[in-house]
């Protein structure tokens, strides 16, 4: 049997469906091609039915290779890599498809979800655009309704509750028009169309009371309204309670403060466990010039619901306010601490001790549930209290990360404290110094990671002097560093990684023989996983380039490549050939290094950023540069986002950027990219930021700017002795001639 009719068995056998595989696949090229492609592509269906899914992603890449003019691989090719985590790939895919046939609503769909959750909103509005204008959606309303509701997300996420609504609009025309239609898909009952419809008028409710349309929001209110009072239709009593809560926020929004209260009032009656509709009670009240009933009010409801932990804490928040009655208001506090670690009663408890100006309250909080942490829990019951206490510090955590300026009210609490002699869990200084991290503030969380160094146990302190290399090595602070790791290898057994970075300290500050016989020291301690082998001997081919021996630094890193043969691994070792390739300014072959890895990862952030700055640098393919550096923009900024990283991008790829566009002559696309980077902590201790940022203000005519940047970095550099031996200060120096 031929490789074709194989193919055209398994594609029977699995049920797929025969157009998208075969009119798909149809291309101009050789037979042979196309039957192989169309094998590879029924065996990649197989395999995804299977959740073989590794191996369907390499038949569906070798059936698109295969017959390139082709869109159902790369159809597939979009599921699959989404489900393997591959989303930039996905993401690729999904405009190869859209290339060739802009119509494709599912593809144009799957693109817009997958450049929202990147973070890539501008674009992933485009892509939601463009599935609803796809002609497909006239016979598929169910997926017509999809798209219109996605759209209107993306639209309110970007601050345009104008097209929301349009967009919201065009689902209940659907959902109102083709009623039945949208019923006989099969996806939805008669009862789930009518809610669905109901929920569609509450949203663009919401949205037309961003856009300040309060009559019309009304409108979309009463009908979402009247859809789920009805018993024959949404049947969904609740829900139509809910929408006086609505009502509430529309009134209140437009003044109409006596409308407000009528309708929180209804709502307020189903005794709602949550914190905002107590809070709105309060802010209304205000509104309506009747500050003075608020805490009345709230007691009246809490003489009603006295088990209420959120209509509590809003009580207690209000008696807050005033001197007077603080101390009602702590003692109320005080009885929520130990029955909640709720996130938002946790939220408000935070921002009342704020706002009040006793930001020092949260330390105490702090200091509680840590000390509530136990190291041992010899029974259930004291297991239970101390998860509880966890959760109460992460809570409180997870609050001042969102909220910079109460997080710099409680830093700045922890630091009077400090200076004051006061005492405070270790866990409590750590945690300043996290945050502070977190907010930009590098010199403020080594100050307190210090604290926390020196509050903890012997054992319990290494992640406290981990945290503190790491903001000082983001600070440039060498000698810092150097004097941190030469403290804490004497404190634990197997200190490699203090090593590595004593070592790295040492480069910077130009201590050639200390430095390598340091990162010789970290590699015999970090032999106990692969992993940490390869690390400390890279991290000797760092040593060597920072102290000018890229010779060295080729030699070690090619011992490496074959000394390593785990296909991540050797990625690694090849990043590092490809910097030292650079360093010893064999910049063909360097290139070379860097391509071969984007050949094996196109989206190896490191490897695009570089390639495109060389390029740039060297004044050559512009285009292509910044392609490479856009993408690792996009790649970097995905991959921060998917961790939690407290700083979305990074300042070194932001400066490339600004650097290929000032070589493009977009002095003014330059100047807002370099200057991005240099608001960041990375940045700002970045000499070469702002040397390119002086040369960018100084093409633009602004001379005064230019000094000043060009200063900074010629301060910056004074203490980088890789920066000294290429001649960058005497290079600023003779710029700074032009700025007398």
């Amino acid at each position: 049997m031929s490789a074709g009719l194989i193919a055209g068995a398994v594609l029977l056998a699995l049920g797929a469906p025969t157009e998208p595989a075969t009119g798909g696949l149809t291309s101009p090229g050789s037979p042979d091609a196309r039957r192989d492609a169309l094998a590879r592509y029924g065996a990649a269906l197989w395999q995804v039915r299977r959740d073989r899914l590794l191996s369907a992603a390499r038949s569906l890449e070798a059936a698109a290779k295969q017959d390139p003019d082709a869109t159902a691989p790369l159809k597939e090719l979009v599921r699959v890599y989404s489900r393997i985590g591959r989303e930039p790939d996905a993401i690729r895919a999904a405009r190869r498809v859209l290339e060739k046939d802009p119509t494709d609503a599912d593809t144009a769909h799957a693109l817009a979800r997958l450049l929202h959750d990147a973070g890539e909103l501008k674009e992933a509005v485009a892509a939601a655009r463009l599935a609803a204008e796809s002609p497909e959606l006239a016979d598929r309303p169910d997926k017509a309704l999809a798209v219109y509701r996605d759209l209107a997300t993306l639209l309110d996420a970007t601050a345009d509750p104008a097209g929301a609504a349009d967009a919201l609009r065009q689902a209940i025309d659907l959902l109102t028009t083709r009623r039945k239609v949208v019923a006989a898909s099969g996806l939805f009952t008669p009862t789930e169309v009518d809610a669905e419809l109901a929920d569609t008028h509450e949203r663009l409710g919401k949205v037309l009371v961003k856009a300040a349309k309060f009559d019309a929001a009304a409108d979309a209110y009463a009908a979402a309204h009247k859809l789920y009072a009805d018993p024959a239709r949404a049947n969904d009593p609740g829900s139509a309670a809910r929408l006086d809560w609505n009502l509430s926020g529309l009134y209140a929004t437009k003044g109409d403060t006596a409308d407000a209260l009528r309708h929180l009032d209804a709502f307020l009656k189903l005794r709602p466990q949550a914190l905002e509709p107590y809070e709105r009670l309060a802010s209304v009240l205000r509104q309506a010039g009747r500050g003075g009933e608020v805490v009345a009010a709230l007691r009246r409801h809490a003489d009603r619901d006295p088990k209420n932990l959120y209509l509590l804490a809003v009580l207690a928040a209000e008696l807050a306010r005033e001197p007077d009655t603080r101390r009602q208001a702590d003692d109320l506090f005080a009885t929520l601490d130990p029955l909640t670690n709720d996130a938002k009663i946790v939220r408000a408890v935070v921002r009342s001790h704020v706002e009040t100006g006793r930001a020092a309250l949260v330390l105490a909080d702090l200091d509680r549930a840590y000390k509530g942490i136990g190291e041992t829990d010899e029974d259930a019951a004291a297991s239970e209290k101390s998860a509880f206490a966890a959760a109460k510090a992460r809570a409180i955590a997870d609050v001042l990360r969102a909220e910079p300026e109460w997080a710099a009210a409680v830093i700045r609490a922890a630091g009077e404290d400090l200076r004051q002699g006061a005492e405070h869990h270790y866990r409590t200084w750590h945690l300043t110094g996290v945050l502070a991290a977190w907010h930009r503030k590098l010199e403020v969380a080594a100050v307190q990671f210090r604290q926390a160094v020196r509050a903890a146990p012997r054992e319990a302190s290494y992640e406290a002097y981990v945290r503190l290399v790491d903001v000082l090595t983001r600070g440039r602070k060498p000698a810092d560093v150097a004097a941190v790791c030469r403290e804490a290898v004497q404190r634990f057994p197997v200190p490699a990684f203090f090593n590595y970075h004593l070592a790295q300290a040492l480069a910077d500050l130009g201590e050639a023989d200390e430095a390598v016989a340091v990162a010789d020291t970290a590699i015999k301690q970090g032999s106990g996983t692969d992993t940490q082998r390869l690390s400390t001997r890279l991290g000797k081919v760092l040593v060597f380039e920072k102290l000018g021996r890229h010779d060295d630094a080729v030699e070690l890193a090619r011992k490496l490549l074959a000394e390593f043969e785990l296909p991540a691994d050797r990625l690694r070792v090849r990043y590092a050939l490809a910097g030292a390739l650079w360093g010893a300014k064999k910049y063909a072959e360097g290139e070379a290094e860097l391509r071969a890895i984007l050949d094996a990862d196109p989206d190896h952030a490191g490897a695009c950023n570089d390639l495109g700055y060389h390029l740039a640098d060297q004044g050559r393919d512009l285009d292509e540069a910044e392609r490479l550096i856009r993408r690792a923009v996009a790649v970097d900024r995905a991959d921060r986002r998917r961790a939690g990283d407290p700083e979305p991008e990074n300042a070194a790829y932001l400066d490339s950027l600004g650097w290929v566009l000032f070589r493009k002559g977009d002095l003014a696309g330059a100047r807002e990219w370099l200057e991005k980077a240099a608001a960041m902590p990375e940045g700002a201790a970045d000499p070469t930021v702002w040397d390119h940022l002086g040369d960018v203000c100084f093409r633009l005519g602004d001379k005064a700017k230019a000094k000043a940047h060009w200063e900074a970095a010629l301060g910056l550099y004074a203490s980088d002795a890789r920066a000294k031996r290429d001649g960058r200060p005497e290079e600023v120096k003779r710029k700074l001639k032009r700025v007398p």
